[in-house]
């Protein structure tokens, strides 16, 4: 491990240790681990609890105790780590990447592998420079497969991650406008996006929507065999909806010359492209169309994601709270508008890492809102100013901490009638980050 990490002992054990664990932060530290030392003045506290050695820029921690020093950037020395650990399986990984439906995707892919065999995929907080060598170090023999999600998050970034996992496959289901704040225009996140590719092999198949304007025609940038998916363009896998609803989408997906018809569960237009996109890459991989149908048909919406939840006095709450880009917010908007009811209410939360600035695409959702017969909007100071005019928001006093989030009890409304409270089971990542402990109460 020290030679994978490029570093030096200073002081060496007498004997080798037994490695149990790697830790990065010093909340994972454990007895038995080589701990990494990525905050500075945190070497001596993995010592203290037992870590059996240290990889640190700095002088040993104490006379005596097993310290190998690392040139450079530490985190470097735990990349390097990482992808030597990744070189001594033969897991096939495929990364997903995307504006849009990255984690959708990536657990619907990872439920169809893993139908009689054995895979694994990163956990839902691991997806950016740190989370990404984390779930490599988690690799184990068995893992035929592993589907990896990875977050944009600086200029470099892929391009560095990619390095390190060598995908098998790659999965773009878009460009979006999430981080566009960081890198200024959609064709520089697509650049971004496109590093994801450099480390893979001629032959290797990357996955891309063709109904995305900016993926298309992408042969000359891309390094590896592109496979396409979408719906408005006839492509190498094609959806064809043959009916909608509220509650989700009969679509026929066509493949190779066969047609295999999918009954989604799932809300909204997105999700249909999140299960193309898992479609094309399971077949890829080898999955059995009839673990590929079985596996679409009975995913339900992931939580905060377009989840459909009923208040004890039946109204309907669509919680979108873990949305990430304004395009996800339009569609929110999309299906709002397929619902019935005297009183519509929209509550929205930050847009400020969308773009940087509260304008530009952030003010787009917004006005879609309106035009989808909302009856009042209650969004935060911040953003109130780039929202069109309409009807008041719901007044402050009305919102109020959850006591006990998950649930939706029935309590008094703002003006002392009978009403009711919801609150989100998860926090949100960028959009509705400051809103997921709140309860708005309205009147009936």
């Amino acid at each position: 491990l020290v030679k994978a990490a490029d570093a030096q002992w200073v002081v060496r054990p007498e004997t080798d240790p037994e490695i149990t664990w790697i830790a990065a932060k010093p909340d994972q530290i454990r007895p038995g681990c080589l701990y990494i030392e990525l905050e500075p003045g945190t070497a001596s506290r993995a010592a203290e609890m037992g870590a059996q050695a240290v990889i640190a820029p700095s002088l040993p921690v104490s006379p005596g105790y097993p310290c190998a020093k690392c040139e450079g950037d530490p985190y470097d020395a735990f990349c390097r780590i990482a992808a030597w650990y990744r070189r001594q399986f033969h897991t096939r990984l495929i990364a997903i990447a995307g504006g849009d439906g990255k984690t959708t995707v990536r657990e619907m892919l990872y439920r169809i592998l893993s139908q009689g065999q054995k895979a694994s995929r990163s956990r839902w907080e691991l997806t950016g420079d740190l989370g990404i060598p984390e779930t490599l170090l988690g690799l184990d023999d068995g893992d035929r497969f592993a589907v990896v999600e990875m977050a944009c998050t600086t200029r470099g970034s892929f391009k560095r991650l990619s390095k390190i996992c060598r995908p098998s496959a790659a999965v773009i289901t878009g460009v979006g406008s999430a981080h566009i704040g960081s890198f200024g225009s959609r064709e520089e996140l697509l650049k971004e996006r496109l590093s994801i590719t450099d480390a893979m092999d001629g032959g290797d198949p990357v996955i891309l929507c063709a109904d995305d304007p900016l993926l298309y025609d992408l042969n000359q940038y891309v390094n590896g065999d592109i496979l396409y998916y979408g719906i408005e363009i006839p492509c190498d896998v094609t959806g064809k909806i043959i009916s909608e609803d509220r509650d989700g989408t009969v679509m026929d997906i066509t493949s190779y010359g066969r047609t295999t018809r999918v009954n989604l569960r799932l809300p909204g237009r997105g999700s249909c492209y999140d299960a193309l996109a898992a479609y094309a890459a399971a077949e890829l991989m080898g999955a059995s169309i009839d673990d590929i149908r079985y596996v679409l048909e009975a995913f339900r919406p992931l939580p905060g994601r377009l989840q459909l939840l009923r208040a004890s006095n039946g109204a309907l709450i669509i919680n979108d709270c873990w949305t990430s880009s304004p395009e996800s917010v339009a569609e929110a908007a999309a299906y709002f508008a397929k619902f019935d009811g005297q009183r519509k209410i929209v509550v929205l939360g930050r847009w400020r890492t969308w773009a940087g600035t509260p304008s530009g695409p952030t003010s787009k959702p917004g006005s879609r809102w309106r035009r989808r017969g909302r009856s009042c909007c209650w969004p935060p100071a911040p953003t109130r100013k780039i929202l069109p005019a309409g009807p008041p928001p719901i007044p402050a006093p009305g919102c109020r901490p959850s006591p006990t989030p998950g649930r939706l009890p029935a309590t008094s409304g703002p003006t002392g009638g009978p009403g009711t409270s919801s609150s989100s089971r998860r926090g949100g990542r960028a959009g509705l980050n400051r809103l997921s402990a709140m309860s708005i109460t309205i009147r009936n």
